[in-house]
């Protein structure tokens, strides 16, 4: 009868163990700045590609753009701005950490 208690006890334990599983955060994240090459100055709407992945998005008036929960795997930026030359940046983005990027573009020579 002992055991069967035991058996039972150890039972409910492992259900109360299996019903809260620990999250692992398998994400990272991209987050930059875009400046110009000439004044270090940011550079506002520059339009920001990632590759894999396929999203896109524009810089703030800061220059500052973010790309959130990527998995883990090495990305592309490419960077475009009328009147710039189109930029681009490799990053390794790791699960559970921020890469950080800086990139610069030049403006185009007419």
């Amino acid at each position: 009868m002992r055991k069967l208690r035991t058996f039972a006890l150890s039972l409910i334990m492992l259900s109360f163990v299996s019903c809260n599983p620990i999250e692992y955060d398998m994400f990272g994240t991209i987050e930059g700045t875009v400046l110009d090459y000439g004044t270090n100055k940011p550079l506002e709407y520059v339009s920001v590609q990632l590759s894999p992945g396929g999203k896109n998005m524009t810089t703030s008036y800061d220059g500052k753009f973010i790309f959130e929960e990527l998995d883990a795997n090495q990305y592309s930026l490419t960077v475009q701005k009328n009147d710039y030359e189109t930029n681009m940046k490799t990053v390794n983005v790791i699960a559970s950490e921020t890469s950080s990027v800086t990139i610069t573009m030049k403006k185009k020579n007419y």
